[in-house]
């Protein structure tokens, strides 16, 4: 086939190929929304990325292809066999309006919302464009198939850019408040009798202390019967819910029966709604009857097509209706039963891993390296080994959310060591009404100290910190250094740990390793979630450095025999396992050579860092050890009289699983204190890939009445907190019924009649836009 004759073949069949193509890439979409919450491999989410830019551009092309055929009409005789094409246009715009479970493929497209409105707009104009310059030659039966599936066709494309449209911030920072008054009505329905007052941060964490401690003890509910709040959408855009929210999310979380067992799967269900708000339609209410209406509508079309006479068209565009028809219906059909059944799955909530030691066990293999050679010249070499892990880089999150959950909760209970003195601040003072205000600013100070804490406070509970004559220096300058130093130091330590120390395969060592390589991950690949302003830059310096070092030959010290250093040389073999190079890399720093003041000066600072994480594993090695020095005495007293043999490796497994439970409690703090400086924007945007088990941990905390960012920036460490940061926002302009019918405003209650109503009245607490809420103190709310 000549040149000629591939162009002669395209005119005749580009509308065809066109129509397939969108409807074929439909299909792909539906797949792949399916498949988005379950953090697809990197090359199928840029096939779907792809797919999402080019299905709109192809369904435009199809129509404006449709428009000149049609134009070029203008002044000839309509053919007989002209107006089967026109069938297509409402399908199109079928294909145009998209799937609904990929309205948006990042956080960015929600904000184009305009642009698709007008784009959608256009399209339809053209769509009656070509209705309207059609010669149906009486053929009503095909022109009534036509309308009723245009029909349709247009609402489901105008739907795309409401959707988004109700996916931005701006749209979710205006219905935050309506749904705020939604969840105190379910409140006041739902029962229990709310706080009278909760105008400041001490009466929140006073009132939280007693609702935690009722709740732990296995009462009744101390304020309210329902569940948690199930709309999360405003945190993602940093404010903050109001304290009756927090109080009522926390004591659904802080139960006894399923709060701990539970949590899990409360907060994976919130980001599950949180990625319908902001990527699909599945979010509107209407959207499964629209699906419902369409898929009836297209098998009547195929109906209505059916008992036509198809031999005055053209052979092949009957085909490729039938395929249109068919195929849409189909798809339809299923997509109306995923909105209207089961909806898309629940999302991964693995967590992601990423090893330094493994990192650099996977650059010694040899079929990498022509592929790292071309991606270093392309100059991302480091990435190769994140896509080398892709494979291995999860695992379960369950029992680590238990872990953050009984973290918080003990934080809630225990309000010790908040002082420097050491005292209990508030342990159980400042619960009544009557608390001094003393109790309460220390009952605040400790609140935000807990907030802060990123390993402090598991490490004063062994005494390890502050540092201490005896020892634990190292321990302690660990969490003064910047916090993503901080989190490379301890995760090198943890390895070090593990492959030095004896194994005492416990579940807090495997734990303690998930969150190790996961902060990892983080600092590598979301730096920015990580914390603001952490540096992947430090990752790949400390990367280069080990590398470097595992260069150096020999391996071993110049204090070695003779002897020992005849026999190492004729060993060739380097280290490639993780546990060869991770005991050589310990063997370097533990004994290192003379001649490392010659260390090149582009590597001083990543030096430190690996020597300051050695000396931290050496210093939590020496706490493992003097647990079993001091576990010895109790044994020879106890057990050795019964006539019981204890082993010393038992001995050891002790103090060793002491270690790893220090080591797992500084990781928990240190995730809770990388998801509380988090921005819910970054959250929001990983959701379009997956979502980051971070975000899980940061909606718990939220969940579990922790101090949120927004309350974070506002606050002042010299100054009382006063006020609710997330409280409804009441406007001062009068409603219009109320201008006619003299209603005075919503505000605090005045005269003796109105201070007389108790406060904990369900009937109190409406919200119909104009009641008091006596939980706000003074403050009230006035819808618009």
């Amino acid at each position: 086939m000549g040149f000629a004759q591939a162009v002669q073949w395209w005119e005749a069949w580009q509308l065809r190929v066109l129509v397939l193509s969108s409807l074929f890439l439909q299909f792909f979409l539906f797949v792949a929304a399916i498949a988005r919450k379950r953090r697809p491999a990197p090359w199928f989410r840029f096939l779907t990325w792809v797919a999402y830019m080019g299905c709109d551009a192809l369904a435009v092309y199809a129509l404006a292809t449709l428009f000149n055929r049609h134009n070029d009409r203008h002044d000839e005789p309509v053919a007989p066999s002209a107006g089967l094409d026109v069938l297509w246009a409402p399908l199109i715009l079928l294909h145009l309006g998209g799937q609904d479970g990929i309205t948006a493929y990042s956080i960015q497209d929600n904000e184009l919302w305009r642009r698709h409105f007008v784009i959608a707009a256009s399209q339809i104009a053209v769509a009656v464009y070509v209705f309207c310059r059609s010669g149906w030659s009486g053929d009503g039966r095909l022109l009534r198939a036509a309308i009723l599936l245009f029909i349709p066709g247009a609402i489901k494309c105008l739907e795309k850019p409401l959707a988004l449209k109700k996916a931005t911030a701006t749209s979710i920072v205006n219905a935050s408040d309506l749904l705020m008054v939604d969840a105190i009505e379910d409140e006041g329905n739902g029962g229990g009798a709310a706080p009278e007052r909760m105008d400041s941060l001490e009466s929140f964490v006073q009132a939280a202390r007693q609702c935690v401690k009722v709740e732990a003890e296995g009462k009744n509910p101390l304020y309210f019967d329902v569940e948690t709040n199930s709309h999360p959408y405003q945190l993602f855009v940093d404010l903050a819910h109001p304290y009756c929210i927090r109080l009522k999310n926390l004591q659904a979380m802080a139960a006894k029966k399923a709060g701990r067992e539970d949590a899990h799967g409360r907060v994976r269900a919130a980001v599950s709604r949180a990625f319908d708000r902001f990527y699909t339609k599945h979010k509107a209410s209407y959207g499964g009857l629209l699906r419902a209406v369409v898929v009836l509508l297209t098998f009547v079309v195929i109906g209505l097509f059916q008992e036509r006479r198809r031999s005055r068209y053209a052979r092949a565009d009957v085909i490729v209706t039938y395929i249109l028809l068919c195929c849409t219906a189909a798809l339809e059909l299923v997509s109306a039963s995923v909105v209207l059944c089961s909806g898309l799955p629940e999302p991964d909530d693995s967590v992601a891993q990423y090893n330094l030691i493994g990192c650099l066990a996977r650059s010694k293999k040899k079929k990498h390296r022509r592929l790292r050679r071309l991606s270093r010249l392309l100059g991302f070499g480091h990435q190769l080994d994140w896509i080398g892990n892709a494979e291995r880089r999860h695992r379960p999150s369950c029992r680590i959310t238990e872990l953050v959950h009984d973290h918080v909760a003990s934080g809630w209970t225990g309000y010790k060591d908040s002082g420097d003195d050491g005292k209990v601040a508030g342990a159980d003072a400042g619960v009544s009404k009557g608390v001094e205000s003393k109790n309460g600013v220390e009952i605040v100070k400790y609140y935000r100290q807990f907030n802060d804490c990123r390993g402090q406070r598991t490490l004063k509970r062994e005494g390890l910190f502050p540092a201490t004559a005896a020892g634990g220096k190292a321990i302690a300058e660990s969490l003064s250094m910047p916090f993503d130093e901080s989190v490379l130091v301890w995760h090198l330590a943890t390895e070090f740990c593990y492959f030095d120390h004896v194994d005492a395969g416990s579940d807090a060592t495997r734990y303690s390793r998930v969150i190790s390589n996961y902060m990892a991950y983080l600092l590598f690949v979301r730096p920015g979630m990580l914390v603001p302003g952490a540096r992947r830059k430090l990752f790949e310096a400390v990367y280069i450095e080990l590398r470097e070092m595992l260069k150096e030959k020999p391996w071993e010290s110049e204090d070695e025999d003779d002897e020992e250093k005849g026999e190492k040389k004729t060993e060739k073999k380097k280290p490639r396992a993780m546990d060869e190079i991770a005991r050589a890399i310990i063997q370097k720093v533990r004994d290192p050579p003379k001649k490392s003041c010659a260390c090149p000066r582009a590597h001083r600072a990543s030096a430190d860092l690996v020597r300051k994480a050695w000396d931290l594993a050496h210093d939590l090695m020496e706490f493992a050890k003097k647990k079993v020095d001091e576990h010895e005495p109790e044994v020879g007293n106890g057990d050795n009289r019964k006539g019981k043999k204890i082993e010393p490796v038992d001995q050891t497994k002790k103090g060793d699983e002491r270690m790893w439970e220090v080591i797992q409690g500084v990781w928990v703090e240190m995730l809770c204190f990388s998801a509380g400086r988090c921005r819910g924007y970054l959250h929001a945007k990983s959701l379009s890939n997956g979502g980051e088990y971070l975000t899980y941990v940061w909606l718990l905390l939220s969940y579990m009445g922790m101090e949120t960012m927004a309350e974070r920036m506002q606050r002042s460490t010299e100054l009382p907190a006063e006020g609710d940061p997330g409280a409804l926002v009441r406007t001062s302009a009068l409603d219009d019924d109320e201008e006619e019918e003299g209603k005075p405003t919503a505000t605090a209650p005045t005269g003796d009649s109105e201070a007389a109503k108790p406060h904990n009245s369900a009937r109190d607490n409406q919200v119909s836009g104009r009641a008091t809420l006596p939980w706000y103190g003074s403050t009230g709310y006035q819808s618009k």
